[in-house]
């Protein structure tokens, strides 16, 4: 064992303020506006890349998408996590968050609305933070 130092003290600091991008993802999966637009703020704030934060919110509604279609053919969990290639506790998390959707035609159309921000951002029409902060809000409501 050894003394804590100021470096210990600001190491740990730094890490219980940094947000997650699956922290963000996880909220808005499980419809919790307030939180999911709190991580996107601190992630735009840490420096990341809004178009690589819309890549994985896209990322995550595909997978609840396809889970949405697997739970509806009565696909047992394990099958789902072998068919998305993902760990079984991941697979059982966005089986949970696929749930909180009514139906899959609400999800595809968020799907869509996500590759319409997409161009929106690509295409200059709508600035990339803006877009986010929008999106965000609008899904998780």
């Amino acid at each position: 064992q050894r003394p804590v130092t100021d470096k210990d003290v600001t190491l740990l600091v730094a890490d219980a303020g940094q947000s997650s991008v699956f922290d963000m993802v996880d909220a808005l999966g499980k419809r919790n506006g307030q939180l999911a637009l709190r991580e996107l703020r601190r992630l735009i704030d840490q420096g990341e890349n809004p178009v690589g934060l819309l890549a994985m919110i896209v990322r995550q509604f595909r997978l609840l998408i396809l889970v949405k279609e697997m739970q509806g053919r009565g696909a047992p969990p394990d099958q789902i996590a072998k068919t998305l290639g993902v760990h079984p506790f991941v697979a059982k998390k966005i089986g949970e968050q696929a749930r909180a959707f009514r139906d899959m035609e609400q999800l595809e159309l968020i799907y869509r609305r996500l590759l319409d921000i997409d161009v929106e951002i690509k295409t200059g029409q709508t600035p990339d933070v803006l877009a986010l902060d929008l999106l965000v809000a609008g899904l998780a409501g």
